[in-house]
């Protein structure tokens, strides 16, 4: 981790592993301040971006699991037969008829008919759904879903994977309509409580930084933009106020230890058609999937691996261009871990 933050000028991240079941390894590397006074604490919280993803996809397998959802549900009421699990207007007007066949699993597969490289992530036009809506900015979970649902589809839902943050968004919103429930009440009660998850060790992400968490370290991008909270203001460093960090917390704003993303790791899987899913815990040695995580300011790695060994990688800055930082260290930790030459702790 300390050559490869050099070689990337990174200048904080966070390393936990574990093995069979046990953590063997929790450490922060670097800095938590942009002064360099205070050294990161080993049990440093980072901003996970998206691999808060996976996280939400098993609190919807719980609700599954228990009854009070199927995946094939219905996600938005438009007014067919049977209805649908979220009553929302869209805004002005529906904007594609085929968003009343878009289900819990086509959302949690990322196949709900919509395509970020054709139409933008429409839940980063905060500003630009506010203007429209004639609202503040900004406008949070439910106006953004609702000017979403005025705006057409790039494909029909259930026949093509293209990665979408609003899917996510959404399965926030329904987790919450069918537990009666704050998100992240029910993440806790339902998910990371059986776990033993400390909650000391995952919450709300926020978007300034007077409100974050006392671990967590600043967040290195310099880029700016104009500030969602007050559009006609000073522009501000993307990462506290570029975007509405709260809004996004079931698509990518939770903030959390490597510790307790290991912890969540050994249970549920990370990505693929079946996440979070329970793991069968016999899974074959070359049996690997991981979940990535990118925003201004952060870049995050959650790699499960059929050999016992999980791991998370945590940095509070991105590549400018090119390969991210979490695919080069997953590259350099795999080959680490395929040689066997790792000395373990007995």
């Amino acid at each position: 981790m300390v050559a490869f933050m050099s070689r990337h000028g990174i200048e904080s991240g966070a390393l936990g592993v574990m093995r069979n079941g046990d953590i063997v390894f929790e450490r922060g590397f670097g800095w938590q301040d942009s002064l360099h006074q205070v050294a990161l604490p080993p049990n440093v919280m980072m901003r996970l971006a998206s691999v808060s993803k996976p996280i939400t996809a098993a609190a919807i397998r719980e609700l599954v699991d228990e009854g009070a959802l199927e995946l094939d549900d219905p996600v938005f009421d438009m007014g067919q037969e049977g209805g649908g699990v979220l009553e929302l207007e869209p805004f002005p007007v529906l904007g594609d008829s085929r968003l009343a066949d878009v289900t819990v699993l086509d959302l949690l597969r990322h196949r709900g008919g919509w395509d970020r490289g054709i139409a933008g992530d429409l839940t980063y036009r905060e500003i630009d759904i506010a203007e429209a809506m004639a609202i503040s900015s900004p406008p949070g979970r439910i106006n953004t879903v609702r000017y979403i649902l005025g705006q057409p589809l790039q494909s029909a839902p259930g026949s093509v994977y293209a990665y979408a943050n609003i899917g996510y968004l959404v399965l926030g919103l329904v987790i919450e309509e069918v537990s009666g429930r704050d998100y992240l009440s029910y993440v806790f009660e339902n998910v990371l409580d059986p776990l033993g998850v400390s909650r000391a060790d995952l919450v709300q992400g926020r978007t300034f930084p007077s409100a974050r968490n006392a671990r967590e370290p600043w967040y290195d991008y310099s880029g700016t933009g104009p500030n969602v909270f007050d559009p006609d203001g000073s522009p501000v460093r993307l990462p506290s106020g570029g975007w509405d960090h709260e809004a996004r917390i079931a698509q990518g704003g939770l903030v959390a230890s490597t510790r307790a993303i290991l912890e969540f790791l050994d249970v549920y899987q990370v990505a693929g058609d079946e996440i979070g899913t329970r793991r069968s815990g016999s899974e074959e040695s070359g049996w690997r999937w991981n979940h990535g995580g990118s925003l201004p300011g952060t870049n995050t790695l959650a790699r499960q691996r059929g050999d016992g060994v999980n791991y998370v990688v945590l940095f509070n800055s991105r590549p400018a261009s090119g390969t991210a930082y979490s695919s080069l260290i997953r590259s350099e930790i795999d080959a680490l871990l395929d040689a066997g030459t790792i000395l373990w702790p007995q």
